[in-house]
């Protein structure tokens, strides 16, 4: 009797066994169905392959414009088959670096643009046509290819889009950095687009004040020789859409640091406010220094026309006139523009700032306004009460450079 229910236990374990290996390979078999489902690229012949429901029948069966539109939408979300791709890429990324890192002599500006536009082939692969999108934090995968291999409740593979977004960022990083390489305003756009379109805009300060400060390799020379640059040279200016393009990728990071820092490389540095001069000072000035030859040039004119008057008088009078009269504009309309604040909305100048260095910063103070925006409450009638260390260390930054963050005579209601 005790022989007899041993078998039937050890029977029933057997089959217990049986049952859990079939079911296991009924899992498998419906993960392996609903991946080949979700992942099958558009083709003329879709509708002759299985589907798992009429609904997708009916689906493959539609036009071929409706399922290219399908799956370049599923392209967009970053799928693991596309990140995948993007890896098996980056080895050979990782070895066009190596080209320039153990060049021997300086690298070409081409053989450098080249690399990093194959670094932004492969960030085009991974982000589709959003390249603005911001890209979820570094070994996080939210796209639907993650959901669906993690159907047992393992987690997904290695390859997610973070690890790979920061290796591309780390590699460029290191190319640019590299001391044999020069930034170039080309090498400076790629990198700063490149970056910001991956969302990594932590070294784009560093990388602006080597724009300025890095020392220049010469070529054709071995060992290599490098010369000292003017880091406030007018040529060494960061452009102003480079530069909001990066403060815009910080403020989308959440990274006041980096913001603040990009402000300071950029709109701050000295080869900025001297490029702001030469290119939209310099022409008013030469225009006032020339204002008394041409006024002198009209008034001659002029006395010719007067009857009342003889020229030798008339000339010098007509000529006082026109000085001022083009003074007094000039000097009201620099005025105006210097003290003109319809545009600020948190960040305002303290008492008594000049009005050149009103009009020389005037990036710099819209740069910190908008991050001011971005940190602070939305609502209008509740500026002012932002707590917290980021806040404090934007308001002691902001007064420790001559200006006033929630100035309250110009507060809602406080007039």
């Amino acid at each position: 009797m005790q022989l007899n229910s041993l078998s039937r236990a050890g029977v029933g374990s057997v089959c217990q066994i049986c049952q859990f290996y079939s079911a296991y390979q009924r899992l498998q078999t419906r993960r392996i169905q609903t991946l080949a489902a979700h992942f099958r690229p558009p083709s003329n012949q879709a509708s002759r392959v299985p589907l798992l429901n009429s609904r997708r029948t009916r689906q493959a069966s539609s036009s071929r414009k409706a399922q290219s539109t399908t799956w370049r939408r599923h392209f967009n979300d970053r799928p693991q088959a596309a990140l995948a791709h993007a890896a098996i890429g980056i080895g050979e990324l990782q070895r066009e670096a190596d080209r320039i890192l153990k060049h021997e002599k300086v690298p070409s500006e081409e053989e450098t643009l080249a690399v990093l536009r194959k670094f932004e082939g492969v960030t085009d692969s991974i982000l589709g046509e959003n390249r603005g999108e911001q890209i979820e934090s570094q070994g996080r995968d939210g796209t639907p290819a993650s959901a669906l291999l993690s159907l047992d409740g393992k987690p997904s593979p290695p390859i997610s889009a973070g690890k790979t977004v920061e290796l591309i960022s780390n590699l460029a990083y290191t190319v640019v950095k590299h001391p044999t390489v020069f930034i170039s305003p080309q090498i400076l756009q790629v990198y700063t687009t490149l970056q910001a379109s991956l969302q990594r805009p932590s070294t784009l300060p560093e990388i602006f004040d080597l724009y300025a400060s890095k020392p220049i390799p010469q070529p054709n020379t071995y060992p290599i020789k490098y010369t000292t640059p003017n880091h406030a040279a007018a040529a060494n200016a960061i452009p102003y859409r480079l530069a909001t393009l990066a403060i815009n990728s910080a403020i989308t990071t959440k990274s006041l640091p980096t913001a603040l820092s990009i402000i300071e490389t950029s709109f701050r540095a000295p080869a900025y406010q001297r490029s702001k001069a030469l290119k939209s000072g310099l022409p008013p000035i030469i225009g006032f220094s020339l204002a008394p030859f041409a006024a002198y040039a009209l008034a001659s004119h002029f006395s010719l026309l007067s009857n009342a008057l003889d020229p030798a008088i008339a000339t010098p009078a007509a000529a006082a006139g026109i000085l001022a009269y083009v003074g007094c504009v000039g000097t009201i309309g620099f005025v105006a523009i210097a003290t003109a604040n319809d545009q600020m909305r948190r960040v305002t100048w303290v008492d008594g700032t000049r009005l050149w260095e009103r009009w020389i910063r005037e990036e710099e103070r819209a740069a910190v306004d908008r991050v001011a925006l971005a940190w602070g409450l939305r609502g209008t009638d509740r500026w002012g009460e932002e707590e917290g260390p980021e806040w404090e260390f934007l308001r002691e930054w902001v007064s420790m450079r001559g200006m006033v963050l929630d100035r309250v005579s110009l507060m809602e209601g406080m007039e």
